[in-house]
């Protein structure tokens, strides 16, 4: 669905909130690695937290407006997923660890529980900050875009959230052990932001393009993945670096508002959620991540 193109002479303005059901853009290569060297002659995986995240919206915007090009153009759309029920987001976060347990155990690791607060050095435990289920937030991806998410943990065990998970690196010194933590989170899509100026100096026109494309298909995130902690300041990464997706919507898609002006066009999705496809899509991909992170931890050890 594209919003309608105007043309003026000396300036030319596209703008576009689209829907495409095709492929995701992929990073270039399927896992990050770094500090990987840190599983070695590892054998038992003491557990911080095995959490999925589920994202509920996501927006971008591209715009070419500044001070030199103030009649520039801007496009924005956000994406909002509704009918994630608890029952259904800690069923998922269960199932996706049991594979991951029974994937581990099969490549000859066990697997431990590891408490950050119990480990940690003394002056250090009466400030630990709030844990829980179902926490808003709490996911590794606030600090690169515009989302909102519920983070939940397998079992409903109690946890961090991800900008305290560095105490598990104070814990790991603190005890001597080198735990991990596994992070996922699920968007339903992704979103594509592109502006282009284009300047004809013979004929004295600017041509200002942008558009915000979402691409509809559960995804685990990039940069999803797992943290193996040494010390405060040190750690090995086992990430998703492309995302692993399922291609199409989980559930109905709707366009609930636009508003569509001469200079700016925005919109706003609602993916509402069929809980049956949901689960089968979000199982197939965070299956799919698992195998790659095990395989990755087995090579590094």
């Amino acid at each position: 669905m594209y919003f309608s193109k105007r043309n003026f002479r000396l300036s030319v303005f596209v703008l576009a909130v689209s829907l495409w059901i095709g492929l995701s853009p992929s990073h270039a290569q399927e896992l990050y690695l770094d500090g990987e060297k840190a599983m070695k002659n590892i054998d038992e995986l003491k557990l911080v937290q095995f959490t999925v995240s589920f994202m509920t919206s996501e927006y971008k915007s591209a715009s070419t407006q500044s001070i030199n090009n103030f009649n520039g153009a801007k496009s924005a759309l956000r994406v909002i997923t509704t009918g994630l029920t608890q029952e259904l987001m800690q069923r998922i976060a269960n199932d996706a660890y049991a594979d991951f347990k029974a994937k581990a155990e099969a490549n000859g690791f066990t697997l431990s529980d590891f408490d950050v607060k119990e480990n940690l050095p003394k002056y250090m435990v009466e400030t630990f900050p709030k844990t829980g289920n179902f926490m808003e937030n709490c996911d590794h991806y606030q600090v690169y875009g515009d989302i909102s998410s519920i983070t939940v943990s397998a079992n409903g065990e109690p946890c961090l959230c991800n900008l305290n998970l560095g105490l598990s690196g104070y814990a790991a010194k603190e005890s001597g052990t080198q735990p991990i933590s596994v992070s996922y989170l699920l968007g339903s899509g992704y979103l594509a932001a592109n502006a282009k100026v284009t300047k004809n100096t013979f004929m004295n026109e600017v041509y200002n393009k942008t558009n915000v494309t979402f691409y509809p298909g559960l995804q685990v995130w990039w940069r999803s993945g797992i943290d193996i902690w040494q010390t405060k300041s040190k750690k090995g990464e086992i990430k998703i670096n492309e995302h692993i997706y399922r291609e199409g919507p989980a559930g109905e898609l709707v366009t609930e508002d636009k508003t569509e002006l001469m200079t700016y066009s925005r919109a706003s999705m609602n993916l509402k959620v069929d809980p049956n496809k949901y689960y089968t899509d979000a199982m197939a991909v965070l299956q799919e991540a698992n195998d790659k992170l095990i395989a990755a931890m087995v090579k590094a050890r």
